[in-house]
């Protein structure tokens, strides 16, 4: 049995809102932060409409029964928003891997107890009917359902925290949708906050999924108007992730702020962050990055499990407001294979410079002699002209025999081919 109430037309229209949201973000689901963001619009639609649902039907096993599938979307509600706002502002490097799938274990743990919750009454620890006509079944809350509210709402604050800190770097384009996406986080929060501390104002019904659906809109005008997610801040995945230089930001402390794929190529680096201090200690020409607090550049040979590598290291100081060191920043420029082009060019200009010595050598007056036409080289002794010649210049001699001294000694004609015919010649 069932009857439409007010809030139960209200939580419909929310729930198409979402819908729309879920098919705006699928058809942007490859952008950055695409997917956790379908995923976050699906969750808050099987939240919305589970809770108009609930608030349509009439008895509590009912109500129950949808309360239930409610947190099937509402225990994932502040994850993927978090998650969201990582891949968005390409931060997923602020928490390891491992972190990602404990956020959505303890989502699932939490789903799990809340459908057991007839068996140990951690969620709910009992029901009682709202006021008279507006069919609502007041539930007791149990620490369960406290632990869901506080990670999601903590997560959710982490998140807005992250778009904060992202903002303040960002171009005016990027900017403008990271504030858009921070206002339309103040409804959720404030629908959050009226139905746990005040549901004597709304009559103990739960408001909670309105304020999602009213950011979802936000969201979904977002999307239609300003294109959001087809513009994205693709500054660090362009201009750091996929330059060939590599990059790593250390804070005031010298911990590691960021660090890009070719920094990490370079230094060997794993998946653990690295400080300055271990690095100086790993790479000892870099000693001289601790107390400088000038831009400088020297040159350094790195050696790492993929061999030597020739760098340039420039330390660029990164300065806050009022002039306050901050942190600094190490690039390092893979000089390889200019080193390499270096050392071939002295290599062919030592060997050109032989060679010149070699011919200067033979343009000299050579000592020879009249009869038998040996030279008497820069020792005394006397060599054959092709001996000298052959070591002085590098030249090959192939003997055989003119036609004038072929008819001389052999009596052949000038057209034989005594080369070929004689068995002394070459």
């Amino acid at each position: 049995m069932y009857k439409i109430y007010p809030q139960s037309a209200v939580l419909f229209f929310c729930a198409v809102l979402c819908v729309c949201t879920v098919l705006l973000g699928w058809e942007r689901r490859e952008k950055s932060g695409g997917w956790p963001f379908v995923g976050l619009m699906s969750a808050c639609t099987i939240w919305t409409l589970a809770a108009a649902v609930e608030s349509a039907l009439v008895g509590p096993a009912v109500k129950v029964l949808w309360s239930q599938i409610e947190y099937i979307g509402l225990v994932f509600v502040g994850v993927l928003f978090f998650f969201f706002v990582l891949s968005y502002t390409h931060q997923t490097h602020l928490i390891r891997r491992g972190m990602y799938v404990l956020l959505l274990l303890m989502a699932g743990v939490s789903l799990a107890l809340v459908w057991t919750n007839a068996w140990h009454h951690a969620q709910w620890t009992g029901f009682s009917p709202g006021p008279e006509g507006k069919n609502v079944l007041v539930y007791h809350r149990g620490p369960v359902f406290w632990f869901i509210i506080a990670y999601t709402y903590v997560l959710a604050l982490f998140g807005y925290g992250v778009l904060a800190n992202a903002c303040r770097s960002a171009g005016a384009s990027i900017r403008r949708q990271y504030v858009l996406f921070m206002l339309s986080g103040v409804f959720p929060l404030a629908s959050g906050v009226v139905y746990v501390i005040g549901q004597d104002w709304v009559g103990g019904m739960d408001v909670s999924p309105m304020g999602f659906s009213i950011a979802g809109l936000m969201i979904a005008w977002n999307l239609s108007h300003f294109h959001l997610l087809d513009l994205v801040p693709i500054g660090r995945e362009v201009l750091v992730e996929r330059i060939p230089d590599g990059m790593i930001v250390f804070d005031e402390s010298g911990r590691q702020v960021d660090v890009n794929p070719a920094a990490t190529r370079m230094l060997g680096l794993g998946a653990e962050p690295i400080t300055l201090q271990m690095l100086r200690k790993r790479f000892p020409s870099l000693a001289w990055f601790a107390t400088d607090q000038k831009e400088t550049q020297t040159e350094a040979t790195l050696v790492s499990a993929e061999g030597s590598l020739n760098v340039t290291i420039r330390l660029v100081p990164l300065y806050g407001r009022h002039g306050k060191l901050r942190g600094c920043l190490c690039v390092l420029t893979d000089l390889t294979a200019r080193v390499a082009a270096e050392r071939e060019r002295e290599r062919v200009i030592v060997e050109l410079s032989q060679a010149l010595s070699q011919i200067k050598k033979l343009q000299d007056l050579l000592p020879i002699c009249c009869s038998c036409k040996k030279i008497r080289n820069d020792q005394g002794y006397w060599q054959q002209i092709e001996s000298y010649i052959g070591e002085h210049a590098g030249v090959e001699f192939s003997h055989s025999l003119c036609p004038d001294c072929a008819k001389k000694l052999y009596g052949a004609n000038e057209g034989d081919d005594v080369k070929a015919g004689h068995p002394y010649a070459d």
